[in-house]
């Protein structure tokens, strides 16, 4: 997946591995628009696209949204190199339940529920109510249930073992909540014992993006620029009234690259400030 001035552009989508998909964006909203499908040489004119698929199109569209959120938007991104658990086709049970048991572990690599992350990516309905368990759709039962229950010729185990709360359970990611991560889950990465004078002391960021600039200059390689706003950081101290210190603008940064200069600047500050806790909160909204 590339970013460029005007939008986002797939390739190796499964079932189409030669073709290109351009997706316009509003970078400023960072909402999807017109969706394109390029053909590789040789195609017949009134050859069949990917644009054709409705459902695969929303998926498009919302991987190109959520390219804001990477490296968690790469679940949406996973989906387009799987095939569909939608609908019936050839050994269409082996491919729903390869498809599924690898979506269902991926979600849980990138700290995110399986289930919301499933239903989000596939269109399910979650059923929620406050202070509730969220109920699953029965597309999704059916689904896990034929994850678990199909073996793997490879493997000769099934696709999706039984739920371990070791391996499966639930976790944060490190810098920030997002709508499919799990509730109540433990953070990520445990919190250390930490000593020193800014002991209890918690320092806050809050990451918001910059208008991304207007289409001046594009690259020659290919006709295509890589973009990525300008990221502005603000600080707050939980307690006391130590200054914030002065934060950087982290210019032309890639929504890949967000989350590793976030974290990067998050550890210097805990050595700058013995002892204190700093928390990063990437918002999708712009400065």
């Amino acid at each position: 997946m590339d970013l460029t001035e005007t939008g986002v552009v797939l390739q190796n989508l499964y079932g189409w591995p030669d073709w290109t998909v351009e997706v316009d964006m509003d970078w400023r909203t960072w909402s999807a628009g017109d969706v394109r499908a390029i053909p590789p040489p040789g195609t017949r004119r009134n050859a069949r696209r990917p644009t054709d698929d409705l459902e695969l199109v929303r998926r498009i569209k919302m991987t190109a949204e959520a390219s804001q959120e990477a490296p968690r938007s790469s679940i949406w991104l996973a989906s387009l190199a799987l095939p569909t658990p939608h609908g019936k086709k050839p050994d269409g049970v082996r491919l729903r339940a390869e498809t599924f048991s690898i979506m269902y572990r991926y979600a849980v690599r990138l700290g995110l529920s399986p289930k919301r992350a499933i239903h989000a990516v596939y269109g399910l309905k979650l059923v929620e109510a406050p202070n509730e368990r969220a109920l699953p759709h029965r597309t999704y039962e059916r689904w896990k249930a034929q994850a678990r229950n199909t073996i793997n010729p490879a493997t000769g185990r099934p696709y999706l073992p039984e739920f371990d709360l070791e391996r499966d359970g639930p976790r944060r990611w490190p810098i920030g909540r997002h709508p499919l991560e799990p509730r109540k889950a433990p953070p990520a990465v445990p919190k250390p014992v930490r000593e020193g004078p800014y002991a209890g002391r918690t320092l806050r960021l809050t990451v918001t993006r910059t208008p991304p600039p207007a289409c001046a200059v594009r690259e020659a390689h290919e006709g295509r620029h890589i973009i990525g706003p300008d990221l502005v950081i603000e600080g707050r101290w939980t307690k006391g009234k130590e200054q914030v210190p002065e934060l950087p603008l982290l210019q032309a940064l890639s929504p890949i690259e967000t989350v590793r200069r976030v974290q990067s600047l998050v550890k210097e500050l805990e050595e700058r400030y013995p002892g204190a806790e700093v928390t990063a909160t990437v918002t999708n909204r712009t400065a």
